[in-house]
């Protein structure tokens, strides 16, 4: 590749990664992000567990498993989040799998269709890296708590920019 090429390219790729920064919707109401623990896998994950359970009936089959596969090392986190009322994370997406549990209040988690999914004390949810919305719309605070699993060294969230759905329902 020819140095003007690659300068061209440098500089289109550098424009729109400013474009995505401009775009990117921020998160406010945030009452506080405490990392609770990390740490990393540095080799290959690929754990597969299968627990016996009594037969509820014929639509039920005799167990429950599980499985966590990872193709290189891995950073874990776990952090506790609390949204003020009127808080929201803004539009992101994550490079892993996330687990999640409300623990206070309820939030509402919105894909990028606008599609709206609402979520209770002890209610559990998993995300992965399609761009969402989450918003605290109660009057107390929103508490959850993350397990997030994602490529060594990248980081937890990526900023997004709102999908054409979003401003209609104040979602920006």
């Amino acid at each position: 590749m020819q140095a003007s090429t690659r300068l061209l390219f440098g500089t289109a790729l550098a424009a729109c990664a400013l474009v995505g920064v401009a775009l990117a919707t921020p998160k406010h109401g945030l009452n506080f992000f405490n990392v609770l623990a990390s740490g990393t896998i540095n080799s290959e994950v690929l754990d597969h567990v299968h627990v016996a359970l009594p037969a509820a009936g014929p639509e039920r089959e005799d167990g429950w498993a599980a499985k966590v596969v990872t193709t290189g090392p891995s950073n874990f986190l776990v952090q506790d989040v609390s949204y003020l009322p009127g808080g929201a994370t803004g539009w992101h997406s994550h490079p892993g799998i996330l687990l999640s549990t409300v623990t206070e209040g309820s939030i509402e988690w919105y894909d990028v269709n606008c599609q709206k999914h609402v979520y209770n004390v002890g209610d559990s949810l998993t995300e992965t890296t399609a761009v969402h919305y989450v918003r605290n719309a109660g009057t107390v605070n929103a508490r959850f708590l993350v397990t997030y699993i994602i490529a060594k060294d990248q980081p937890w969230r990526i900023d997004q920019p709102a999908p054409a759905c979003a401003a209609p329902l104040g979602l920006n």
